[in-house]
């Protein structure tokens, strides 16, 4: 009897989770590069090829796990005081992104250098769930350029602007140690850009 002949009770669902949850042990104790499909098939009962039929590539893996964590996440609503501006909000969504940020933060390096080997579909739902989650900022962009806060732009493209800025910013504090709270300056200089 094989390795995997053993586990043939489980639904395809069920060993997708199993997957998933070594993974997620093993991308945060071994790292992402040094976790091996055979590492991730000891760990389920499978063969590497077996973890193969349930996942494209490693990259996707790790990119299910990222679109289940922010897919979990709900932007908390903060009531700021009277006269607080729309960056200010913007900020706050930023902070609050980096608190949630910190807990997968030892995963980040890992998630840009396999980004570009997601496959299609899972590229789609990771867009679909970043557009979801950062709704409250195209919100105040929104909202702040019809109070004249910011310059007549694009939501949608100033939205892109900023996302990118956290992530650049992100990199650089995973290359160069740190929180992720601290690339949160980098949104506000983008903030700033796009004030009138």
């Amino acid at each position: 009897m094989t390795r995997d002949s053993n586990f043939k009770r489980r639904t395809s669902q069920e060993t997708r989770e199993a997957v998933l949850e070594a993974a997620r042990r093993l991308f945060f104790t071994k790292g992402f590069d040094q976790t091996t499909l055979m590492d991730l098939g000891g760990e389920t009962g499978l063969s590497a090829r077996g973890v193969i039929l349930h996942f494209e590539t490693k990259a996707d893996i790790i990119a299910t796990l990222l679109i289940r964590d922010y897919s979990a996440r709900r932007a908390p609503i903060v009531e700021r005081p009277q006269g607080s501006t729309h960056a200010q909000r913007i900020l706050d969504f930023y902070f609050w992104m980096a608190r949630e940020d910190a807990a997968t933060f030892i995963a980040f390096p890992a998630l840009w250098s396999v980004s570009a080997r997601w496959s299609i579909g899972v590229e789609a739902e990771m867009n679909a769930v970043l557009r979801r989650m950062r709704e409250p900022v195209r919100q105040e962009l929104t909202r702040g350029i019809a109070a004249g806060e910011f310059r007549g732009v694009d939501i949608q493209h100033a939205d892109e602007l900023i996302w990118q800025s956290y992530q650049h910013a992100l990199r650089a504090v995973a290359v160069n140690g740190g929180m992720p709270a601290l690339a949160v300056p980098q949104v506000f200089k983008t903030l700033e850009a796009l004030s009138v």
